[in-house]
């Protein structure tokens, strides 16, 4: 199924829009779980998950009549930050919870420092894959490739584990695929991973410029997207190759706060080939002042260009950014104006 975009509304916070690509200027109105946080931590399989200030993430459906589920706490430093939602900038699922109810795998990246930590349907705890050194960036996406997770952070920073290795006391060993102690100023800033139609692993990277506004505010937009496919051993998971590309095996790519998905362009023939949908992620300081998240287009790989898909709405600025959500398939939206 092709993603919808999840507006939220001003008016109620269990209460949003979904707009589709396939029939713009469609939107439809849908009731959401009774929000536990201002942002959406990740989208996978059409749950949501979001953070409240006890650091207990909740995933919850809009598209079913079913219950919410509550994680464990996590049980991490407590620091400084501008809004608790952010103590966890993402939640990924290896797979659908009502489907999988017994073998579901849970990854997030949590902050501080952006580290790992797992859960598998079941298990009383969390468990905390610590790095043993530092890297440069903390990591940004993550992805469930085969047997293996991989976690991406920054321009060269690819992490992986063996999802097999998860246990109630075994800590699954972290792999450096790649790895940079040094920030540049020509780096990227933020780091996607996606599979394609093909079942190729591709990376992605956005470059983001800042602007100093009147406020002394920092003003972001995106400016650029590389694009690199992964070539891996078969047996091991290592990484043999980085290839830079132009094209993403002529998928449609969708990134953002939800987990990293690519489309056939025979599924969605009213998306562009090699073109990657974005919505607003980059938070600088932890916050998305003084516009709000509207940093949201289309980047064409072909000619380095963007387009629009939505515009965003100013008097959205203080509302939880938008989010793609992948709707069931049995899903059949009423469509308006």
């Amino acid at each position: 199924m092709i993603p919808l975009l999840l507006i939220p509304s001003k008016k109620s916070s269990t209460k949003g829009k979904l707009y589709s690509l396939q029939a713009k200027s469609k939107v439809c109105e849908i009731e959401l779980p009774e929000l536990h946080t201002w942002r959406y931590c990740g989208s996978c399989y059409g749950w949501l998950a979001t953070v409240n200030e006890s650091k207990i993430i909740t995933l919850s459906n809009p598209f079913k009549s079913v219950s919410s589920i509550t994680l464990p706490r996590l049980d991490t430093e407590d620091f400084h930050l501008a809004n608790y939602s952010f103590t966890v900038p993402k939640v990924v699922l290896s797979d659908d919870p009502l489907l999988y109810p017994d073998s579901y795998v849970v990854v997030i990246i949590y902050a501080p420092y952006h580290q790992l930590a797992v859960y598998k349907s079941g298990q009383k705890d969390w468990i905390y894959i610590h790095r043993d050194e530092f890297i440069a960036y903390g990591l940004s996406d993550i992805i469930f490739h085969k047997s293996f997770v991989y976690a991406i952070g920054g321009p060269n920073n690819l992490l992986s584990f063996d999802v097999n290795g998860i246990g109630d006391d075994d800590t699954p060993k972290l792999n450096i695929l790649l790895e940079s102690k040094l920030i540049r100023k020509e780096d990227s800033d933020q780091g996607y991973l996606v599979k394609s139609s093909l079942g190729n692993l591709y990376s992605i990277h956005k470059y983001v410029d800042l602007e100093e506004t009147e406020e002394e505010n920092l003003a972001h937009s995106t400016k650029k997207f590389d694009v690199f496919k992964l070539i891996l051993d078969e047996e091991n998971g290592k990484l043999l190759e980085k290839q830079e590309v132009n094209h993403i095996d002529g998928d449609i790519v969708f990134v953002g706060d939800n987990k990293t998905l690519a489309l056939s362009a025979l599924d969605f023939p009213q998306g562009q080939p090699n073109s990657i949908y974005f919505t607003d992620d980059f938070f600088y300081a932890n916050s998305y002042e003084p516009f709000g998240p509207r940093d949201i287009g289309i980047f064409h790989l072909k000619d380095k260009s963007f387009g629009k898909y939505y515009q965003f709405k100013p008097s959205h600025k203080d509302l939880p950014a938008y989010i793609w959500i992948s709707p069931p398939i049995d899903f059949k939206p009423t469509l308006s104006n």
